[in-house]
């Protein structure tokens, strides 16, 4: 081309602004704009904030869950101080603790265990003599009776007792002066069979 061609010349000048706007557009499309990283940055600020606000309830409901488990691991807890119960005052003195069942539920054999169900104990009947649960420790309530229906109701011949046993907690609260109302206890129920 020669340079006093003017057709020419505008042609480079034309080209080379083409190019600058090409390498400006190809580096605004590498990165972000201020407005997308404003909203992202509120989109993650919103998530932590649910993710915050929802901790407090999971934690909750994870002790629940916890507490739950340990109290349906009570059975075998249950049965070997039924045993020591029956061995120290009689098995059929046992059975005539434990109320029939009947609606309402009746006051009946009260049994106690520590948060971590490794120690369990009557609470008026014959409670042992040494190594009490003190009462700060006493997490689950252990209510026992016995059925009524023939086939599983006791019988002084029999060798075997059904019972009915309503676990709840927390019975007492570490510092509370007092026992928690049974409206405000979470509770499980189950079955236990004992033999002479």
């Amino acid at each position: 081309m020669n340079s006093s061609d003017p057709v020419g010349a505008s042609l480079l000048a034309i080209s080379g602004r083409n190019r600058s706007r090409e390498q400006a557009r190809s580096h605004n499309r590498t990165g972000f704009s201020l407005v997308e990283v404003i909203l992202a940055v509120g989109i993650f600020a919103g998530a932590v904030t649910v993710m915050l606000a929802m901790l407090p309830a999971l934690t909750r409901q994870a002790a629940g869950s916890s507490a739950t488990l340990t109290a349906l691991r009570l059975p075998d807890a249950i049965r070997g101080e039924l045993q020591r119960l029956a061995a120290t005052g009689g098995f059929d003195a046992l059975a005539a603790q434990t109320v029939p069942l009947s609606a309402p539920l009746p006051a009946t054999l009260l049994l106690v265990a520590s948060r971590d169900a490794t120690r369990i104990q009557s609470v008026l009947y014959l409670p042992p003599a040494t190594d009490q649960i003190p009462e700060e420790e006493q997490y689950f309530l252990l209510e026992v009776w016995r059925f009524t229906q023939p086939d599983l109701a006791f019988k002084a011949s029999g060798a075997a007792l059904g019972l009915r046993v309503r676990v709840s907690w927390p019975y007492r609260n570490p510092g509370a002066a007092s026992v928690t109302p049974a409206a405000a206890r979470e509770q499980v129920s189950f079955n236990v069979s004992f033999n002479r």
